[in-house]
């Protein structure tokens, strides 16, 4: 298997940024790897600071912490989210993905 295909295959099938950190391109994996972990991290931490002011209006009572309960929590955070906020992050790292899948993938053929 050629270096290209194994780069894009990184990118597709691991994460994006690894076909070009398997390239040699360490700047722009870190730089691809480091913006898909923000758009993650957003997201996580809008979930989380809505779980935590549904608590604070109706806190889980003692000894009734189950993981069905938790999980319910979290479903209902998930419901509050903005759609459109987490659509564009979504969106974009979807896009960053294909774009550094194609990247990786010409950069592999140019080092043949």
């Amino acid at each position: 298997m050629n270096k290209a295909i194994k780069a894009a295959l990184f990118n597709a099938l691991l994460f994006p940024g690894w076909g070009q950190i398997y390239l040699k391109q360490y700047k722009k994996g870190v730089l691809i790897i480091s913006t898909i972990m923000a758009g993650t991290l957003s997201i996580l931490w809008s979930v989380i600071q809505i779980t935590r002011d549904i608590l604070k209006i109706s806190p889980f009572k003692k000894g009734t912490v189950t993981l069905s309960a938790v999980l319910q929590l979290v479903i209902d955070s998930i419901k509050v989210l903005n759609c459109t906020y987490m659509s564009l992050i979504l969106f974009f790292m979807l896009f960053l993905w294909v774009c550094s899948m194609i990247d990786s993938y010409q950069s592999g053929k140019k080092l043949q």
